[in-house]
């Protein structure tokens, strides 16, 4: 049986919740891939801009997850959490966190699915920035764009998310989710101000 969902997809029970938030959410994602991709991160106040905008954003929604009980959060949470690295970066770098750039609402068990999905997802985009900033700022504190190195956090997650089973109404949480961090993300990077060379 299939669910028409108010994201103009259908619902297909025998997809794993994955694959359903990878469509539902594909647009989403490439705004916010083309929106962070304007950062140059071979300019070092292109990299600033770049954190300050990931700062203002992820410490909320690792705090509202936090604040979930345990069942609902991935194994190992604690050690996923990035803040404390976006954090030090910023430090090293002389900056101060900003204030947060949005607030997201993830009263459930399926909304949190759709945030850590995009969470932990960010992880594989931050590993191919953290060879580019590399390559081009050897010395700028990657402690963000490396955490979890070595961890294979990306793969426990996916497989921790696939045995998840939701009907109808709780994908549609889970993909609103998914959407309120993606917009989170997107309105930070728009906000953010990168100078000029």
């Amino acid at each position: 049986m299939r669910w028409v969902l108010d994201i103009d997809r259908t619902y297909d029970p025998s997809m794993t919740l994955r694959t359903t938030l990878r469509a539902a959410t594909r647009q989403d994602h490439d705004r916010v891939d083309q929106l962070g991709g304007a950062f140059d991160l071979t300019r070092s106040k292109d990299y600033q801009a770049f954190l300050q905008a990931h700062a203002a954003v992820l410490p909320g929604i690792e705090q509202a997850l936090d604040a979930a009980p345990a069942e609902h959060l991935p194994p190992a949470w604690p050690q996923r959490r990035r803040a404390p690295a976006l954090a030090a970066d910023l430090a090293a770098l002389g900056l101060a966190s900003p204030p947060a750039a949005s607030t997201v609402d993830l009263p459930d068990r399926a909304t949190r699915l759709g945030a850590l999905y995009v969470l932990e997802g960010s992880r594989l985009g931050g590993a191919i920035l953290r060879r580019r900033l590399a390559e081009a700022q050897p010395t700028a504190p990657d402690a963000y764009l490396a955490h979890g190195q070595g961890l294979s956090l990306w793969r426990s997650f996916v497989e921790w998310l696939d045995e998840k089973s939701l009907d109808a109404s709780q994908t549609e949480a889970a993909v609103h989710g998914a959407r309120q961090v993606f917009g989170a993300f997107e309105t930070a990077f728009r906000d953010a101000t990168t100078p000029a060379p």
